[in-house]
C-alpha cells in the first residue's frame, strides 16, 4: 500500500538523528562513554476523550492517532461512576500510546521538524524543566497540525505528550536542544 499523501519525506532518517545527537552531546558533555550521556528512554502520548466525544467520534479520534504513532492506542476505560461527570465506570475516557526505540525518534522528527513549524503563530515551546523529574511534558491543543491528521478532519482533539528520560540530570535540557527542539528564548 502506498504511502499517505499527508506524509512528508524528511533528508533525515531517525538513526541518523540519534547519532549525530550522541555525537554532539559527548562532544559537549567531554565524555566518551554512551552510558554517562542522556538518553530519552520513552514517549507517552495521551488523549482524554471523555463525554466530548460520541462513539463514533472516539473511534476517528484512535484512527488517527494510530496513524500518528503507527501503534494501535490503548483505551483507558474509568475505574468508577461519578455522577457529577456523568461518567459511568468502564466508560472509554482516553487514549494512550506508548513509543519506543525508533518508533519514538520517528515521532520525534515528525514533531520537531514538521507538525511544531505548521502551528500558527508559533513562537516556541516553553523550556522549562525540572531536573528533579526524569520527564518533559508538552502539551498540543490541537492534533491537525500533524500531517497524518491533516486539517481536513472534523475531530480536533489535543495531545498530551510526555518524554521520559533514563536518568534526572540537568543534562536532559541540552539534550533536547540538540534534538532542535524549538524552545523560547
Amino acid at each position: 500500500m502506498a504511502k499517505s499523501q499527508n506524509t512528508v519525506a524528511l533528508k533525515i532518517s531517525s538513526s541518523e538523528y540519534k547519532e549525530a545527537t550522541k555525537i554532539e552531546l559527548s562532544k559537549e558533555l567531554k565524555t566518551e562513554n554512551p552510558f554517562a550521556l542522556p538518553s530519552i528512554s520513552k514517549i507517552t502520548i495521551n488523549v482524554g476523550v471523555g463525554n466530548k466525544y460520541d462513539p463514533k467520534q472516539k473511534q476517528e479520534v484512535a484512527e488517527h492517532l494510530e496513524s500518528l504513532t503507527g501503534q494501535k492506542p490503548k483505551v483507558i476505560l474509568s475505574s468508577k461512576s461519578i455522577a457529577a461527570f456523568k461518567l459511568r465506570k468502564g466508560e472509554n475516557v482516553g487514549l494512550l500510546v506508548t513509543l519506543r526505540g525508533v518508533k519514538m525518534y520517528d515521532f520525534l522528527l515528525g514533531l520537531v521538524y514538521v507538525a511544531l513549524p505548521r502551528s500558527r503563530d508559533f513562537k516556541g515551546i516553553k523550556a522549562s524543566y525540572d531536573a528533579k523529574n526524569s520527564s518533559y511534558s508538552l502539551g498540543l491543543e490541537n492534533a491537525n497540525i500533524f500531517p497524518a491528521v491533516g486539517f481536513d478532519t472534523l475531530v480536533n482533539f489535543g495531545l498530551q505528550i510526555n518524554i521520559t528520560f533514563k536518568q534526572a540530570t540537568e543534562n536532559n535540557q541540552l539534550l533536547l536542544q540538540k534534538l532542535n527542539f524549538p524552545f523560547k528564548r
